[in-house]
């Protein structure tokens, strides 16, 4: 899978060879750097170098792709990068991250990774998105609602996370969606061109875990 390609409205971002694509040199320490690596190394091998691996879902009545399946895969370490990643970009200093303000929620965050604890999957929960294109963009990361729920949208290469940050859990239709110890992780498939389009994707996501089309149709 090609390197990620940075796209940003803001002055300084550059690119590099990694799923989150900027890092702030203030916040990258030796021991910070000791402390994620396990985290980004399991991230760049499970969603970069394993991609071919991952098996394809297919809407049974059109028969297009919608997704993909991870069947195998360690939630401890992926969650875990999703909150290093999270918590890097709201102490960062770089213009690409100016708009992640974690607040209370940052403290919380860095105690999980202080303590290597990924926590339930309700707590900074995530949903995971594939794009359906060979040439992965990352953009700036912002907030957003779904289902009335504030998430910080992350463009990782080819692959797009919504993390929550609220107290307020996701609804119970999205709670089998979301990353979870001891199942699949599911990746639905976002439509570069109509980046609004979630039909197709709705029709696999009814069969594998019941979301709700206003969830999708929330996130551009």
């Amino acid at each position: 899978m090609p390197a990620s390609r940075l796209v940003t409205n803001t002055k300084g971002g550059y690119p590099k060879k990694s799923l989150i694509g900027v890092y702030d040199k203030k916040i990258v320490c030796g021991q910070c750097e000791e402390r994620f690596s396990p985290y980004d190394d399991y991230a760049a091998s499970l969603l970069l170098h394993r991609a071919g691996e991952f098996e394809k879902i297919k809407n049974p009545e059109t028969g297009q792709l919608g997704g993909y399946l991870i069947r195998e895969y360690d939630y401890h370490l992926l969650k875990m990068f999703v909150i290093a990643t999270l918590w890097r970009a709201s102490v960062a200093e770089h213009e690409v991250y100016k708009r992640v303000k974690l607040g209370p929620f940052e403290e919380r965050a860095r105690d999980m990774l202080l303590n290597d604890a990924p926590g339930d999957p309700q707590e900074f929960g995530v949903l995971l998105f594939a794009w359906d294109v060979d040439y992965p963009v990352m953009m700036d990361p912002f907030l957003e609602e779904i289902f009335d729920v504030q998430t910080y949208r992350f463009y990782l290469g080819r692959y797009v996370a919504a993390i929550k940050v609220d107290n307020r859990p996701f609804p119970t239709e999205l709670e089998s969606c979301l990353l979870r110890p001891g199942q699949p992780c599911l990746l639905v498939l976002r439509h570069h061109a109509a980046a609004k389009d979630f039909q197709l994707a709705l029709g696999l996501v009814r069969q594998h875990g019941g979301y709700l089309a206003k969830a999708f149709a929330r996130m551009e």
